[in-house]
């Protein structure tokens, strides 16, 4: 058993270096976030600053420290801030996202339900996308999902005496990655799991008074830290702006109430179409109450769904969290099948051979559409397309042949070579067309370094980074724009061709450089001439 276990789990690491690892910093930084990220933690790195996070000159308070001191540590290593260190943290992190739902259904219900659930997880459409992004999600979601299974492996099988308090000790490292949100939802399912089983005893067995402080122990020097350096202003904004305000008002992201019944089903892709009918499989749900593992499971996903459904800021990245919960149901649900536990319902059958007959469609049908409209992306698109068209085709075959594990193979082995010719061929085709690099190392090269930048109604920070300046002040009107024409000395602007039509003020004369981002083109622009001698 203990050798099959870690077969499992070797498996599992070299499935998730390939969907995670391959081809981690080949691609430049792709706005929004990431241009954001690297240029706090240049900043950071290059001021020897471990506390307080800024970009662009302004206090940054979106997100606590944890992300930024992983790459910090991955960049010190390396020698400098780049891509590779800035997605590292985020893909280590996804191996651990895999491993431990292995472990939580190895330790619950088998090695083979554990192994089904973690391959299903590490291909799903977001796991592979969060585990190859510079985003804090995947950070904050092994650390939730470490406390969850720290808490269940104590609370539930009666393990050792100190696994809940390693649950607190997870708790705090995501509530350093992510916020409060990292006590929630773990306050909420035991909350839960206490009343609908009437047992009392859960919260007595959760050691609160032990846990409080270990929990405060890891989280709290940083905070105090970081509200000393900026005079209380970091906390005030990080907990009315960034949890208050977020949660009731939608800053940014408001969606309505059925937001995630649509994006969820997209995000656990391709394994949804087991999801839905183990559902319907398992359903009703009888004496739930009188089963403690699965109704604690049962609860986790509902607690956290719920949660963020109510929430006026929706962001679909925000289910993560929820996903390893949705994979033991499929790893179950496969494992029944295999075993003839559960018959092989119509809904199974038709769903998934209706999508995976799909699938295959779609790889037939790529290198058609891509010699017809961008015939340079055909060889590119090629590898890719073949895969899905096969890996569809033999699912199907299998699905048919009623091979539950060899569907499960299938499947696996479809979305991690698809990922693998993506991350090769298809990615550095696209990041052509979505990195700024090549303009910002031109401006670099033009714009002499004492010499004021600016950039016109952008916030993306691609420019900070790759420029290597600390601050580019935003102009975002004509007027704002005029001030700094009335100003002596030369100075730069960086403005998109469609808001350089809009200022009559400027010369076309005015213009140094002229690049194309994807579909934007952008100019830099002299905004003064060098004063008379």
């Amino acid at each position: 058993m203990e050798t099959r276990s870690k077969n499992y789990l070797f498996y599992l690491f070299a499935l998730a270096l390939l969907l995670f690892f391959t081809g981690l910093g080949e691609r430049d930084l792709w706005a929004p976030v990431e241009p954001r990220y690297a240029e706090i933690v240049r900043i950071m790195f290059d001021q020897g600053d471990w506390i307080v996070p800024t970009v662009n000159g302004d206090l940054y308070t979106d997100k606590p420290i944890l992300y930024f001191w992983l790459v910090l540590i991955a960049s010190h290593i390396a020698g400098a801030v780049n891509e590779w260190t800035l997605r590292l943290p985020a893909a280590l992190a996804g191996i651990g996202f895999v491993w431990t739902t292995y472990l939580l259904g190895r330790d619950f219900y088998g090695a083979r339900v554990g192994l089904i659930a973690a391959a299903a997880l590490a291909t799903s459409m977001r796991v592979i996308w969060e585990a190859r992004w510079a985003h804090i999600d995947m950070v904050f979601g092994l650390f939730f999902l470490l406390a969850i299974y720290f808490g269940a492996s104590s609370l539930l099988r009666k393990g050792g005496k100190h696994e809940i308090l390693l649950a607190y000790v997870c708790m705090g490292l995501a509530v350093l990655a992510k916020g409060l949100i990292g006590i929630v939802l773990p306050a909420l399912l035991l909350a839960a799991f206490a009343v609908v089983r009437r047992d009392w005893r859960v919260i007595a067995d959760a050691k609160l008074p032990l846990g409080i402080p270990i929990l405060l122990l890891v989280v709290a020097p940083w905070f105090y830290l970081v509200n000393s350096a900026t005079d209380g202003k970091w906390l005030a904004d990080f907990i009315y702006v960034h949890h208050i305000q977020r949660y009731t008002g939608g800053v940014g992201h408001w969606q309505p109430f059925y937001y995630y019944f649509t994006t969820l089903p997209v995000d656990f892709l391709p394994w949804t179409v087991f999801a839905i009918p183990a559902v319907f499989a398992y359903f009703p749900y009888r004496q739930l109450r009188q089963r403690p593992i699965p109704l604690f499971f049962f609860l986790w996903f509902l607690a956290v769904f719920l949660f963020f459904s109510l929430s006026d800021t929706k962001r679909d990245l925000y289910l993560l969290p929820l996903l390893p919960a949705v994979a033991l149901l499929v790893g179950n649900y496969i494992d029944d099948l295999a075993q003839k536990q559960l018959p092989e319902s119509a809904l199974y059958r038709w769903l998934s051979q209706l999508f995976f007959s799909a699938v295959a469609i779609i790889g037939l049908a790529v290198p058609i559409i891509a010699w017809v409209v961008r015939r340079q992306t055909f060889w590119i698109s090629l590898p890719a397309a073949v895969v899905l068209a096969v890996g569809g085709i033999l699912t199907v075959v299998f699905i048919r042949k009623h091979r539950p594990l060899k569907v499960v193979t299938a499947v696996t082995l479809l979305m991690t070579l698809t990922m693998v010719c993506v991350s090769i061929w298809i990615l550095p085709y696209v990041d052509r067309f979505k990195s700024r690099r090549p303009f910002s190392r031109q401006v670099k090269k033009v714009v002499p370094a004492t010499a004021p930048l600016y950039v016109y109604d952008d916030n993306m920070h691609d420019f900070n980074f790759y420029t290597e300046r600390k601050v580019i002040p935003v102009l975002s009107s004509p007027g704002e724009v005029a001030n700094v024409l009335r100003q002596s000395g030369r100075s730069y602007m960086l403005i998109k061709d469609r808001d350089l039509k809009t200022l009559s003020m400027l010369a076309p004369e005015e213009i140094v450089i002229t690049d194309s981002v994807g579909s934007t083109t952008w100019n830099l622009i002299a905004l003064r001439a060098e004063p008379a001698q």
